[in-house]
C-alpha cells in the first residue's frame, strides 16, 4: 500500500507506540482487501458500545489508548447502549458499561448513543468519506446521504477515528456503487421493513436497485436496517429517489442489470407471523425511533390503554425531544414504556423466551424467537387499533 510521509512516519512510531498499533492495524486491513491508499475521513461511528463482561481485548486496546492520550481527530459518534439496568441478567451481563463508556467518552467520542447518528450527531453529506461501523447506520449513509463508507467492524472504526483516516476500497470506489440487481415491486400494501428483509435474504452483499416508489425517510431508515442485517447489504438505490439512482442507465453504470427479482404483495405478506394472538411484548424501534416517527406512532396511543406490554425504542435526543411535546405524557398514560437503548441487546439476555412480536425486520433477524409482524399487526396486538 501507499503511504504518505505522515502514515509512514505514524507506522515507525512517531507519535507514539499505541498510535502506531493503529495504523499498521488500518494498513493491514486495507491491504487484505486490495486497497491501494489510505484516505482522510470525514467522521466515524463506533459499533463498540455494550459493555460485555467478556470483551477484554477490546477493553485492553481502549486502555492503552486513553493511557496514551489519544483523542479522535474527526467528529465520532456511539451506538446505542444496550439497556444494562433493565434486568439483574443485563446488569452482569453489560457490567463493564459504566467504564466502557468513560473511556470512549475520554477519547473524545459524541455521547449521542445511537444507531441513528444521522439524526442530528453526524450528518454526513453527498461523497464523504466516512469510516462507520453499525450495519443500519452505515446502509443509510450510503444509499440515502450519498456518502461512502465501508461496513467497518470494532475496532477498525476506533483505529480510523483516532488517526483520521481508512483504507480506500470497496464502497468509497465509484465501481463499487454500481447497481447490480434490480428489484421490481408488485405489491399493494408497503410494509418497508419486511421489503428490506426479503431483498437482504436475496441479494446478500450485492447492491439492489428498486424501482421508483416514494420511500419516506422513516421507510427508508428501517427498510436499510433490515436489508443491512439480512443480507449484509451496505448499499442500495431507489430509482429517481435516492441520490445515485437518477436513471437506470446511471446507477448500472451503462450496462444491464445481473439479475432482476420481483417481490409481490405475497411475498410481504408471507413474513408476517401467523401466530399474532397476544404477545408478551410488542416492541417498535431498531433501528431506533426518530421523533417525527415516535410522533407518526404515538397518535395510535392518545387516548387508549395498551392492552399487552409495549415498547418504544428511541434515539436519546429524540426523547429528549419527546418529553417536551403533549404526546409523551398521552404514551405514558397509555401505558407505553419509552427507553433510549438498543432493544436486541436488551431482549437477548432473558429467564425464559417471552413473546416478543416487532415491526423491525432487524429485531426480527437478531433477536431469537421474535415474529415479524406489520406496523398495523404490532398496534392491533397493543390494542390500540382495531
Amino acid at each position: 500500500m501507499k503511504l504518505d510521509d505522515r502514515q509512514r512516519d505514524v507506522i515507525n512510531g512517531g507519535a507514539g507506540a499505541a498510535m502506531a498499533k493503529a495504523m499498521k492495524t488500518l494498513v493491514g486491513y486495507g491491504e487484505a482487501f486490495g486497497a491501494a491508499r489510505m484516505v482522510p475521513v470525514k467522521s466515524c461511528h463506533l459499533a463498540g458500545t455494550f459493555g460485555f463482561v467478556s470483551y477484554g481485548a477490546y477493553y485492553a486496546v481502549l486502555e492503552m489508548m486513553t493511557a496514551a492520550g489519544l483523542r479522535v481527530v474527526v467528529p465520532t459518534t456511539l451506538n446505542p447502549r444496550p439497556g444494562a439496568a433493565l434486568s439483574l441478567m443485563n446488569r452482569y451481563a453489560f457490567l463493564k458499561q459504566k467504564r466502557l463508556e468513560e473511556m470512549l467518552e475520554s477519547i473524545g467520542a459524541t455521547p449521542n448513543y445511537s444507531c441513528v447518528c444521522y439524526d442530528g450527531a453526524n450528518v454526513p453529506g453527498p461523497g464523504d468519506r466516512l469510516a462507520w461501523a453499525e450495519s443500519s447506520a452505515v446502509q443509510y449513509a450510503n444509499s440515502v446521504l450519498g456518502a461512502r463508507t465501508n461496513r467497518n467492524s470494532v475496532l477498525i472504526d476506533i483505529c480510523s477515528a483516532i488517526t483520521g483516516c481508512t483504507p480506500e476500497f470497496g464502497y468509497l470506489l465509484d465501481e463499487r456503487r454500481r447497481g447490480q440487481v434490480l428489484v421490481r415491486l408488485a405489491v399493494k400494501e408497503m410494509d418497508a421493513s419486511a421489503l428490506g428483509y426479503l431483498i437482504g435474504q436475496r441479494v446478500v452483499n450485492r447492491v439492489p436497485v428498486i424501482e421508483h416508489y416514494g420511500f419516506t425517510a422513516i421507510q427508508l431508515k428501517n427498510m436499510g436496517g433490515a436489508m443491512a442485517a439480512a443480507g449484509g447489504v451496505a448499499l442500495f438505490h431507489v430509482l429517481g429517489l435516492t441520490p445515485e439512482a437518477p436513471d437506470m442507465k446511471t446507477v448500472f453504470g451503462g450496462t444491464e442489470p445481473a439479475e432482476t427479482l420481483t417481490i409481490t404483495q405475497e411475498d410481504l405478506d408471507g413474513l408476517r407471523s401467523r401466530d399474532l394472538a397476544r404477545p408478551d411484548l410488542v416492541v417498535f424501534g431498531c433501528p431506533q425511533m426518530t421523533y417525527d416517527e415516535a410522533v407518526m406512532l404515538g397518535h395510535h396511543f392518545a387516548g387508549k390503554k395498551v392492552t399487552v406490554p409495549t415498547w418504544f425504542c428511541m434515539v436519546p435526543a429524540a426523547l429528549r425531544r419527546l418529553r417536551e411535546d403533549v404526546l409523551y405524557g398521552m404514551l405514558v398514560d397509555a401505558g407505553v414504556a419509552i427507553h433510549d437503548v438498543c432493544p436486541v441487546a436488551a431482549l437477548s439476555s432473558q429467564m425464559g423466551r417471552k413473546k416478543i412480536l416487532t415491526s423491525s425486520g432487524k429485531l426480527f433477524y437478531y433477536l431469537a424467537g421474535a415474529a415479524y409482524g406489520s406496523e398495523h399487526d404490532c398496534l392491533k396486538a397493543s390494542g390500540v387499533v382495531a
